[in-house]
């Protein structure tokens, strides 16, 4: 893929729009947007081409942490607090994570990737983060630990050239986990380079 396409140009699925509009379905059925506030807005999803026209559409009816497309570069970090990035999101490249006493749970199995290595810097001091992965992944977990842990449940990719998904940084009195699903469960991994690869 071709890291000078901005992930907001990112050509957007079906299952991406239909994301958007299940969103929008709640939000007329309690009443938080109209009939007629509905129909302009699922107008607008269903001529969106990119991703990043799915995002202002439902940024006014719900969290960050819970939108059903995300295109957030920023580091996800639970200071004294617990935080989720779940969902259909885009992973950007040497993204951070951080937990200080606090908690993370990141959850990769819908994430969209723009590199094939994808590399995170995760720091855990005297905090959880938890990195769930789909089945195929080869996961690498680097870096140094002290007097905390750093596991990986990821068992070797049978793929002949799978996605890797590097986790390095430290933890100190902390945990840092990277979970796969159990075997037989398989999850789809999406990935935009196959689309770009077709000329999307």
């Amino acid at each position: 893929m071709s890291e000078k396409i901005p992930p907001e140009r990112l050509r957007a699925s079906d299952s991406d729009r239909d994301r958007v509009l299940r969103v929008l379905r709640e939000a007329a059925a309690d009443g938080r947007i109209d009939l007629e506030e509905f129909e302009e807005r699922s107008t607008l999803v269903h001529r969106a081409r990119t991703l990043g026209e799915l995002p202002g559409v439902t940024a006014d009816l719900l969290p960050v942490d819970e939108q059903p497309v995300r295109l957030d570069p920023q580091p996800v970090m639970g200071l004294f607090t617990s935080l989720s990035r779940k969902g259909r999101w885009v992973a950007y490249p040497d993204e951070h994570v951080v937990a200080l006493a606090g908690s993370v749970d990141v959850d990769m199995r819908e994430a969209l990737l723009l590199r094939k290595h994808h590399r995170m810097t995760v720091t855990a001091v005297f905090g959880k983060v938890d990195i769930d992965v789909p089945e195929g992944v080869e996961v690498r977990v680097t870096g140094w630990s002290l007097l905390g842990r750093r596991s990986t449940s990821a068992r070797r990719s049978e793929l002949s050239d799978p996605p890797v998904v590097e986790v390095d940084g430290f933890c100190l009195f902390g945990v840092v986990r990277v979970r796969a699903p159990r075997r037989g469960l398989l999850h789809r991994w999406r990935r935009p380079r196959r689309r770009l690869d077709r000329g999307t």
